[in-house]
């Protein structure tokens, strides 16, 4: 039995891999550039002339952009006027191309996209052009407007010029971008005091081809940079394009488009560099391709390129996967180098291979947020006043959390979903929520904030969370079926909030998020096309999708009949509107730190909430505990460390020796010295470790590096005929020391550290660990070092070219989230389907909670 399980295994990892070859592992990646280049400093200020000479704009990073966020600020403006309807006084935002050095025209902006959900983020007044790329306004007139040709309707616009000299149909919508692609921030709100801040996106020739921003013209090769773009930013005051005052016009509200020539004139542009599209690795060179979670896309696709430049000049290529498709690839016989969060246990492994673990990235599971305050009916002025500021703090207990993934508030699930009925409508109306978060008390977010945007795919995150909720009393007393209506939020007139009971006695932990409410909302006008669970609620395809709708306030919801298509269906909703947005999504801490989003505090064991920063996850991993499996460590969630945070994880790198050729052993080896070496400086360089990761303690590190001499001096041994292996690279068959063997400048120890040749992995804290190095019995893992520079060890000198965020290899996720949104998550489905085999091993939840598809 065991036997035929492990052929399954195995061919279940190959029929996953070969899914994966047809796909393609190639990465998107930038051009080295100098080192002196970074972005660290790239913030640039531009000011307003004429009636907005006191306007100064922030644009917080304008080099070595990818697809990001930017965080917009200003002040010097005058407050806006209706919050609500946006009446006057607001900037307008969008990003155009252009090879001008004074910056683009009309025609090279992305804008008028957002006109699909109307004017201002209230209903649409009529006249209303303020977001549209309209030039004609009733009798309202720009004296410096040459108006184009009308359409058959009487209507002229500005035409769209994408950067591949293609000019779009009159109208605001076209063929490269509509309402749920646009990244234009039609209306920017100032605050009271005449300062104002927006987190805007900037997109890369990926996710807008026609701005085309970072391409580099083909048969072009070395270039450092790609195609620059503009962000530019339109103020609007009280005055209308002729002169008259908002308050004249028939709406009481301006007209005019920001694309109109009085008000283009009084725009404000600054140049954005983009890190170059293309594939800059030496061409020929060795490729070892390495698999993993997305807890370490950020880091590894960050590293991948200072590797590749090296003095090896070896090709790491990555690919994201599921967490048990990387198990089973770890024992498939072919195990390259997989990246995961647990490490293979039990049956799992056929007794003849002896897997290596060892710590590469610490990081964290969060809840990113993007909610703007919203003032409830009753609300007094003071809070009316904060209407669409971003708010910057939510405290969760495991308690919450439970609810909100559980689909028991009423806007998790349906208002008329008999499951739910009684219970709040959303966490602004929970009293459990508003005894933590007193600051929401007077607002009101309408359907919203009733659930998390999550994930659909198995994995070591989700089993984590759900485990830190499972060790909370009060969540599992909650998940049992009892109301917490003890009177203690102060509201004795509260019924109580139940757990939605196709929920109720849920086994966990859990590797998935289960939407298993059958309820779906009938329509007379369509009653075969009911709206159910996974059109109001979808999963985002991973943790880095779920960030960026997040980002855009797209609940990625499908809620809207659309009686024209065929056949007729549900379409995507648009995201909310500007000073309207409330979304929680399920991300990773890099991820999160990547799109701008705040992250929430989540309260310990300790009883104390904890944001994800260096040194709580410090904390967190300090307080890990044995695995069971040697050199591996687990969260744990009971810790009291007060300062730890709940949910930090560490992503380990794993490979089986005796299964890798002697060069292949030696490659892996240098990824793991370099991942620990030069890989754990922060910064925002290539080569250096994103921001959302806490540099590992010197102590790990040191783990790490003694695997990688186990990896090195046992590759090749199992080989036949290998004659203690194969020496390719200059690599022997004895222990090697770091830096050493071919692999110069990888970050590897400064102090030689021991070959480990017996048992699975370095030593440490793990559990029946065969051996450990001697910098690892020197400092007892959990050493509080945050950062390797601090810890008075020795690293090798940073290479003399750097490149700045790296990330854009994401992009090959964010394009498969884009499909996704057209064709259905095939993906995401498919990887899980196809490792059905390997979710078997262990005992799987019976009870109810399946997915419900």
């Amino acid at each position: 039995m065991i036997a035929a399980l492990r052929r399954f295994v195995t061919t279940s990892a190959a029929v996953a891999l070969a899914l994966l070859a047809m796909i393609g592992t190639a990465v998107l990646v930038s051009a080295p550039r100098p080192a002196e280049a970074a972005s660290a400093n790239s913030a640039v200020t531009v000011s307003g002339q004429g009636p907005y000479a006191n306007l100064k704009v922030t644009v917080s990073q304008t080099r070595d952009l990818v697809n990001q966020v930017l965080k917009v600020t200003w002040k010097g403006a005058a407050p806006t006027i209706s919050d609500t309807t946006y009446a006057a006084n607001y900037l307008q935002i969008m990003q155009c191309w252009g090879d001008g050095k004074s910056g683009p025209d009309p025609e090279q902006c992305q804008f008028g996209g957002s006109s699909a959900v109307g004017a201002g983020t209230g209903s649409q007044a009529a006249g209303a052009y303020t977001n549209t790329r309209q030039l004609n306004y009733g009798s309202l007139e720009d004296g410096e407007q040459k108006l184009p040709p009308p359409t058959k309707t009487g209507n002229s616009y500005v035409p769209f010029h994408s950067v591949t000299n293609d000019v779009s149909q009159p109208g605001n919508w076209n063929d490269f971008y509509d309402v749920n692609t646009t990244n234009e921030v039609p209306y920017a709100r100032t605050g009271p005091d005449g300062t104002g801040e927006v987190y805007f996106e900037a997109q890369t020739g990926t996710e807008a081809p026609g701005l085309g921003c970072g391409e580099v013209p083909d048969g072009t090769s070395g270039a450092t940079s790609g195609r620059k773009c503009w962000l530019v930013v339109v103020p609007r005051g009280e005055t209308e394009v002729d002169g008259s005052s908002y308050t004249e016009q028939a709406s009481g509200m301006l007209q005019s488009s920001p694309l109109s020539a009085s008000n283009w004139k009084q725009r404000l542009v600054v140049p954005l560099s983009f890190e170059p599209m293309g594939n800059f690795c030496p061409l020929g060179a060795d490729e070892r391709s390495t698999l993993g979670n997305e807890m370490a896309a950020e880091a590894v696709i960050r590293w991948q390129p200072a590797l590749c430049q090296s003095k090896g000049k070896t090709i790491y290529s990555y690919a994201q996967i599921t967490d048990d498709t990387a198990r089973a690839k770890l024992v498939s016989g072919t195990p390259g180098m997989v990246f995961l969060g647990r490490p293979a246990t039990g049956d799992q492994v056929p007794p003849d291979q002896r897997p290596v673990y060892a710590p590469v990235a610490l990081s964290g599971l969060t809840f990113g947020f993007f909610i703007e305050s919203q003032a409830g009916f009753s609300a007094p002025d003071s809070v009316r006043a904060r209407d669409g500021a971003r708010l910057t703090s939510l405290d969760l207990t495991p308690r919450l959390v439970a609810k909100l993934l559980t689909e028991s508030y009423q806007d998790g699930n349906s208002r008329f979903a008999k499951s739910t009925e009684g219970n709040p409508f959303n966490l602004a109306r929970d009293p459990e929520f508003l005894k933590y978060n007193p600051g929401y008390q007077d607002l009101d977010f309408g359907g919203a904030l009733g659930d998390v945007i999550v994930p659909e795919a198995l994995s070591d995150s989700a089993w984590q969370l759900w485990k830190w909720v499972d060790s909370d009393p009060a969540a599992r007393e909650f998940l049992s079926g009892t109301p917490d209506n003890e009177g203690r939020y102060g509201d004795p007139g509260f019924a109580g909030m139940k757990v939605n009971p196709n929920y109720k006695d849920m086994s966990l932990p859990r590797e998935e998020f289960p939407k298993s409410d059958p309820f779906c909302q009938q329509f007379a006008d369509h009653p075969d096309n009911p709206l159910c669970i996974q059109d109001k609620h979808p999963y985002a395809n991973d943790l880095h999708s779920a960030a960026r709708s997040a980002a855009r306030g797209d609940t990625l919801a499908r809620t809207t009949w659309d009686a024209t298509t065929q056949p007729p269906a549900y379409k995507k909703n648009p995201p909310q509107v500007a000073g309207k947005r409330a979304v929680l999504a399920l991300t990773d801490t890099a991820t999160a730190a990547r799109y701008g989003l705040v992250t929430a505090r989540l309260q310990n064991a300790a009883g104390r909430f904890v944001a994800p920063g260096t040194t709580s996850l410090l904390a967190g991993q300090a307080a890990m505990k044995p695995s069971g499996v040697a050199g591996v460590e687990e969260p744990d969630p009971a810790t009291k460390s007060a300062g730890a945070y709940p949910l930090s994880m560490l992503t380990y790198a794993a490979t089986v020796p005796e299964k890798l050729t002697k060069q292949e052993g030696h490659d892996y080896a240098a990824l793991l010295r370099y991942a620990v070496g030069d890989g754990q400086r922060p910064g925002v360089a290539a080569g250096t470790l994103p921001e959302g990761y806490a540099a590992l303690p010197a102590s790990v590190r040191a783990e790490t590096r003694a695997a990688a001499d186990a990896i090195a001096s046992r590759a090749g041994a199992s080989q036949p005929g290998s004659g203690g292996g194969d020496t390719a690279g200059g690599t022997g068959g004895g222990s090697e020391s770091s830096g050493g063997a071919g692999a110069p400048g990888l970050g590897g120890s400064a102090d030689g550290g021991a070959g480990v040749t017996g048992g699975a992995g370095a030593g440490g804290k793990g559990a029946g660990a065969n051996s450990a190095s001697p910098s690892a019995s020197a400092n007892p893992a959990g050493s509080p070092s945050t950062a390797p520079a601090a810890s008075g060890e020795a690293l090798p000198n940073t290479p003399d070219w750097a490149l700045g965020a790296v990330r854009y290899a994401l992009l090959i996720a964010l394009v498969t989230g884009l499909a996704a949104a057209i064709c259905g998550p095939v993906l995401p489905k498919a990887v899980p389907r196809l490792v059905a085999g390997v979710a078997a091993w262990r005992a799987r939840d019976k009870t109810p909670g399946n997915r419900g598809r």
